[in-house]
C-alpha cells in the first residue's frame, strides 16, 4: 500500500526539523508517529491521559502522563521542554471529558474550563478550539499524515477478495447516505445491510457502532468516509486491527472506507486478519464534500 505525496489534503509539508510535542490519544497511531519521529532523532515531547505510557518507552522525551484535560499544562509543558510544534493524535473519549467535567469539575484548569464553556460539544468545535487556542499562543499544530503517507488508503481492492455484488450495493448505499449526513457534523461511519442502515456512528465511536449493529442484525457493510469539517491535520478517520476484529464478532463482512482520506494503522496486521475472517477491505474515491 502507497500513498504519492500530493494528496486531497494539498501537498505534503516539510517535515519537523526541530523538537515536537505529540498530544497523543488513543491507539496505535500515537505510538508510531512518536515512534517515527524518535528514530529520526527527534524524539517528540509526550504529553497523555493515556494509563499504558508504557508503550511511549524509550520514544518520548520526556513522557507527560496527565491526570485530567489540561490544555494551560500542555501550553506549559511544550514551552519548558522548547517544542515548537504539536502533533495531535489518536483518541480522547469525549464520554470520559464530559464525565468529568460534571463530577470533578475541579480537575479542569481554568482554560479548559472556558474552551469547554465556549466550544459546542461535537469534535470539529472542540478539536478546533483546542488548535485556536495552541496557534494563538505561538504553537504550530503539524499534520501527522504525512509521518506516515504510506497509512493512507489507495482506492480500490485493499484485502484479499473483492466485495461480492450484494456488498457493493451496500457501501454504495452508505457512502450515498453519508454524503448527507456528514454535513451535519456527527460521526464518520454506518453500518448497511441489505441497502438497510443498520446503525450511524455518533458520539459512542466506531468500534461501538459495530458492536451495536452486529446486535441488531449480525450482518452488513461498515462504511467509513471523512467529514466536510473535519481537519487532516489532526482528524482523519483510521481504521486498524481492532475494527477487523469488532467488525467479525458483529457478522460484518465488508469493510468500506475512503480512499486517500483514512488512516490504515497495523497494515499488515490489518489485512491478515480481515483475510482470517474473510472480511473484504475496499477504498471508495475521494468524496471531497
Amino acid at each position: 500500500m502507497t500513498a504519492e505525496t500530493e494528496t486531497p489534503m494539498g501537498a505534503a509539508p516539510s517535515e519537523p526539523n526541530a523538537k515536537s510535542a505529540v498530544i497523543a490519544g488513543e491507539g496505535i497511531l500515537p505510538v508510531e508517529i512518536a515512534r517515527r519521529l524518535a528514530a529520526r532523532g527527534l524524539a517528540p515531547l509526550v504529553l497523555t491521559l493515556r494509563s499504558d505510557t508504557e508503550v511511549f518507552q524509550d520514544i518520548a522525551d520526556p513522557l507527560v502522563r496527565l491526570r485530567c484535560p489540561s490544555l494551560g499544562r500542555v501550553i506549559r509543558e511544550v514551552r519548558k521542554h522548547g517544542a515548537q510544534s504539536v502533533i495531535m493524535a489518536g483518541r480522547v473519549p469525549k464520554k470520559l471529558i464530559f464525565k468529568k467535567l460534571i463530577f470533578l469539575p475541579a480537575l479542569f484548569d481554568p482554560l479548559t474550563l472556558r474552551l469547554l464553556a465556549r466550544s459546542a460539544r461535537d469534535d470539529h468545535s472542540l478539536l478546533g478550539s483546542v488548535v485556536s487556542i495552541l496557534e494563538s499562543e505561538g504553537i504550530t499544530v503539524l499534520p501527522y499524515w504525512h509521518i506516515l503517507p504510506e497509512f493512507l488508503a489507495p482506492e480500490g481492492q485493499l484485502g484479499h477478495r473483492r466485495p461480492t455484488e450484494g456488498e457493493r450495493r451496500d457501501f454504495e448505499c452508505g457512502a450515498a447516505v453519508l454524503k448527507v449526513t456528514l454535513p451535519c457534523s456527527f460521526g464518520q461511519a454506518l453500518v448497511v445491510a441489505d441497502r438497510a442502515v443498520v446503525a450511524v456512528e455518533a458520539m459512542e465511536g466506531t468500534d461501538a457502532t459495530v458492536e451495536r449493529a452486529g446486535k441488531l442484525a449480525a450482518k452488513g457493510v461498515l462504511v467509513k468516509m471523512m467529514r466536510v469539517d473535519q481537519d487532516p491535520r489532526y482528524d482523519l478517520p483510521t481504521i486498524g486491527p481492532r475494527t477487523i476484529e469488532n467488525m467479525a464478532r458483529a457478522g460484518l463482512t465488508c469493510l468500506a472506507v475512503e480512499a486517500r482520506r483514512t488512516l490504515i494503522v497495523d497494515a499488515e496486521k490489518t489485512f491478515a486478519l480481515a483475510e482470517r475472517h474473510n472480511i473484504a477491505i475496499w477504498g471508495l474515491p475521494c468524496q471531497c464534500l
